[in-house]
């Protein structure tokens, strides 16, 4: 049987683009498609391993470390959490693929079980997952800020807590943790009151907002000098959106 390398390391490649593509599209990660094909890129060229006599093991421990090479050339490292996502869903879609390709390219009984044993393995971890998705990811957003005719892209979240406004105007703060540039002279300074603190936040005034095509303006941004613990979400949407978006 012939085997053409190039042929197995494009048609890798391919499959590698739709599976990070369609994590990114699940957990709204918002990845560049230049991110998405350097991640697909190293997972094909990797193809090249399979032609190399080692064992079953080590072989399985190179594609958990290749996993993890290409959600992070894909979506980046923020945190431990953020990336374990990345590689969970990567992983599922790539067995639930891999395995139906499987099955039509084999017919012996011990692959049959293996395929059924790694369906349920995988069905239990998706649906756990899935409840979650239902209850946390619903509430992500791509969100871009206009601020002074400049475009800023962000993951947001829809936090009912965020009841901030300033107390001059009354104007609606959402919060950011992405650091930008800016100049003091614009800064607009909202004092606000924690659980454990009260201080002073620095905010801009912002163009306008755009979330699912709807509109919002007269809105202020905080700088956050915290990061957000939100899975992957550099944006925290106000509470008076729910509803408009």
């Amino acid at each position: 049987m012939i085997i053409y390398v190039d042929m197995v390391c494009i048609l890798n490649i391919v499959l590698d683009f739709i599976l990070l593509m369609s994590v990114s599209v699940i957990l709204t990660r918002n990845a560049k498609l230049l991110r998405i094909f350097l991640g697909s890129l190293l997972g094909g060229v990797s193809t090249l391993i399979l032609f190399v006599n080692i064992s079953n093991f080590f072989l399985f421990v190179l594609k958990i470390v290749l996993g993890i090479l290409m959600v992070i050339v894909t979506f980046g490292y923020k945190n431990i959490r953020y990336t374990y996502n990345n590689l969970f869903y990567l992983l599922t879609i790539s067995f639930s693929v891999g395995g139906i390709l499987y099955l039509f390219m084999d017919k012996m009984i011990y692959n049959y079980l293996f395929i059924l044993v790694g369906f349920i393995i995988v069905c239990f971890f998706y649906i756990k997952q899935i409840r979650k998705i239902k209850d946390n990811y619903s509430n992500y957003y791509h969100v871009d800020i206009y601020l002074k005719n400049n475009r800023l892209s962000f993951t947001g979240y829809l936090d009912t807590g965020n009841k901030l406004y300033d107390n001059y105007k009354h104007r609606p703060v959402i919060l950011i943790d992405k650091k930008i540039k800016y100049h003091e002279e614009d800064i607009i300074y909202v004092p606000y009151v924690s659980l454990n603190e009260e201080s002073i936040l620095k905010c801009l005034k912002i163009d306008k907002i755009i979330i699912n095509k709807h509109v919002f303006k007269n809105y202020l941004m905080g700088l956050s000098n915290k990061k957000f613990k939100i899975d992957g979400v550099n944006c925290i949407l106000h509470s008076k959106m729910k509803g408009m978006i």
